[in-house]
């Protein structure tokens, strides 16, 4: 499944391509893919995109009538846009939908435009989906999510406060989207690494110099990936263009079990934390 960053990298693609397009007609080929629509196709006939917007990891497309819609990637999701043109942009789970005459098998939702353009919906196994709630019914959608990590107005005091009662692991509160939403089990790894903080300490226990230090590294990290696209294993994750992410070339810690630390030599240490393996250095991360 896709984390924040690349999500982002598909939303900052697609708000470029899919800005001031008029929808001409929508197919849905799975009812499922696209909830309600049975009921509110007509409505979206004429509407102009004005923007393409993120909140965790879906993807928000505002439209210039009453609805929006609202996609979640899932595991296999597509967004791929191809203009008049036959050139693509997006980016999601790779297949040979990348490349291949579209629709393919796996088409779920076509978005058609006024000048000739489609965004294809994509998904393998069927996970993801499209909602369109009323404008003012999108905040309903996002009620039990945190602040997204890059968003400007979070900080290290809202963190906390938010950490006061909290006795579970510093890792496992960053990863808690109640919490902070965009920091997968990779860049909390990262994170913690970067500001020298072990990751089974308790989430009440930091100290605020810390979850300054942390606050920063992680925001840090986010924009990182997000400028190189994500981070790429095993070809799980690529854009339209057929360039995976590039952040995998950078980490730190996360995959890097018994090799050498980079910092001290030491070799990193992998442990099981709320059923996902975390990466440190024991000796650059005490207590």
């Amino acid at each position: 499944m896709p984390e924040l960053p690349e999500v982002e990298s598909i939303r900052r693609k697609l708000d470029v391509v899919l800005r001031q397009r008029q929808i001409a007609k929508i197919e849905v080929l799975r009812d499922k893919s696209f909830l309600s629509f049975s009921t509110l196709g007509n409505e979206f006939i004429g509407q102009t995109v004005l923007e393409v917007k993120r909140r965790a990891k879906i993807l928000q497309i505002v439209l210039s009538d009453k609805y929006d819609f609202l996609i979640h990637l899932k595991m296999t999701g597509q967004l791929i846009f191809v203009d008049k043109n036959g050139q693509r942009a997006g980016g999601g789970h790779p297949s040979a939908d990348w490349v291949n005459d579209l629709p393919g098998r796996h088409t779920r939702v076509i978005f058609h435009f006024i000048d000739g353009s489609r965004l294809f919906f994509n998904d393998m196994r069927v996970f993801g989906w499209i909602r369109s709630p009323l404008k003012q019914e999108v905040k309903k959608e996002f009620v039990n999510y945190g602040p997204d990590i890059n968003d400007p107005n979070l900080t290290a005091k809202y963190l906390l406060e938010a950490a006061k009662k909290r006795q579970i692991p510093i890792k496992q509160f960053i990863m808690d989207n109640k919490v902070i939403c965009g920091v997968g089990n990779i860049y909390a790894s990262e994170s913690l690494f970067m500001t020298g903080i072990d990751p089974t300490i308790s989430a009440r226990n930091i100290n605020p110099k810390d979850m300054e230090n942390l606050l920063q590294a992680m925001q840090s990290i986010i924009e990182r990936s997000t400028q190189l696209g994500g981070t790429t294993f095993d070809g799980k994750y690529v854009g339209v263009d057929g360039f995976a992410g590039g952040f995998q070339n950078e980490l730190q810690v996360y995959g890097r079990d018994d090799q050498s630390c980079l910092k001290c030599g030491n070799k990193i240490s992998k442990i099981k934390q709320g059923g996902r393996g975390t990466f440190y250095c024991s000796f650059c991360q005490q207590k």
